[in-house]
């Protein structure tokens, strides 16, 4: 009996996860549904929610997914905020008795990003929004919100949330399952079927009453530049209308490559793109000038990393992909031999080549500092009873928790 039962366990099927997105088309103030099925815990699970929609020059917008429903938790993760086309932007966050705010001005780029390390407590959101003014002389907003971390709580689970602040336009949705695309999801904004009413709203910083009704426009033709949701790597590519880069944790990194941004995953998984695309990551501030580096940028598929032929300018590294897979900035450690060429090398490899001054390569060379860790951050207490104010580069975070 013992065997027998040994046999029927060994025997028993693994069940795969299962990620689906109900309805397909929504009005302002209706619900969304991710249903989530056979979800383990310890699993990496990702969440990108993207809104596109157009306004009015120099008008206030809000996009909001309110009544946020999150029956699992995501811990070791990390909660990330960005607009494009904005002058100022807030991202709100109320959980119970406590609200938080991060805002500030952006520059010239119109670019608004804010991510934070922490973990994401299961339970209900009132509130999860981002407000704010258009840049003058644009059209059109983008905005996106990322939840990442692993995963604890209940293998089958629903996450729901309800859309505002939107007439018309469309939603995004991205589930990442452990790094691997579970869902890709356009979701369609069809205007309210009465006149729409403004939205009663304590927390918004900008009166309601201006803002105004959104219409959807049509993306515009040639090449278009997609960034990931911190601002630090893009693809620009012709012929796609859309391509997201959702930041993922790294992984398998080999030990003679140093990770210099974070690993970026392009959605959707079955982008090809022709003519190839020019994928770029950011160059970052060197904080110690005398010592150099050599980036380039690796590619991740099929377990293992790979060097992605790449070129340098003044501030970007950049390399021509033909297909959506997982990205990051690398660069060689210091007693690595630098190749002359930009070959494709596989994991672990070490190519061989002419050495430069500095260790830089012939090919796509850029000083570079060693990496340093990171200056720590205060983290932002997101639902605890305490009160700040924080002002430093046109950044404000405040928390509040009412008696």
């Amino acid at each position: 009996m013992v065997f027998l039962i040994g046999i029927l366990m060994l025997s028993s099927p693994v069940l795969a996860v299962s990620i689906t997105q109900s309805p397909d088309q929504i009005s302002r103030g209706e619900r969304l549904t991710l249903s989530i099925r056979d979800l383990k815990n310890e699993d990496t699970f990702t969440l990108l929610i993207e809104g596109r929609f157009a306004v009015p020059s120099g008008s206030s917008f809000l996009f909001a997914t309110d009544n946020f429903q999150m029956p699992i938790s995501l811990t070791k993760g990390e909660m990330i905020a960005y607009t494009e086309n904005t002058q100022e932007t807030m991202l709100q966050v109320k959980k119970g008795d406590t609200t938080v705010g991060v805002g500030r001005k952006t520059g010239p780029d119109g670019i608004f990003s804010y991510s934070e390390k922490r973990d994401v407590g299961s339970g209900t959101y009132e509130k999860m929004r981002l407000t704010g003014t258009v840049l003058p002389g644009k059209t059109s907003v983008l905005t996106r919100l990322q939840l990442l971390g692993s995963k604890s709580g209940p293998d089958n689970s629903d996450i729901s949330f309800t859309v505002d602040g939107i007439d018309e336009g469309s939603i995004i949705l991205t589930v990442l399952v452990n790094d691997k695309q579970e869902l890709f999801k356009q979701v369609t904004l069809r205007p309210p079927v009465t006149a729409t009413q403004p939205v009663p709203d304590q927390y918004i910083i900008l009166p309601a009453s201006s803002r105004t009704p959104t219409v959807a426009t049509p993306l515009p033709e040639g090449p278009q530049t997609f960034s990931s949701v911190d601002g630090l790597a893009s693809v620009t590519a012709t012929g796609i209308s859309y391509a997201g880069l959702l930041k993922i944790p790294p992984k398998d990194v080999p030990p003679d490559w140093i990770l210099i941004s974070s690993v970026y995953s392009i959605a959707p998984d079955s982008l090809v793109f022709s003519p190839a695309a020019t994928l770029s990551f950011a160059i970052p501030v060197p904080p110690n000038p005398d010592t150099s580096y050599a980036y380039f940028i690796g590619m991740y598929n099929n377990g293992a990393w790979a060097m992605v032929p790449s070129t340098a300018t003044a501030t970007a590294i950049e390399a021509q992909i033909e297909r959506a897979d997982d990205f990051a900035l690398m660069a060689y450690t210091p007693e690595s031999t630098i190749p002359a060429t930009s070959a494709v090398t596989a994991q672990g490899t070490k190519p061989t080549g002419t050495m430069t001054p500095g260790g830089a390569p012939k090919v796509a060379s850029v000083a570079q500092a060693s990496p340093t860790a990171a200056p720590t951050k205060a983290p932002l207490s997101w639902f605890v009873a305490a009160g700040a104010l924080v002002t430093g580069a046109g950044l404000v975070i405040w928390s509040s928790r009412r008696k």
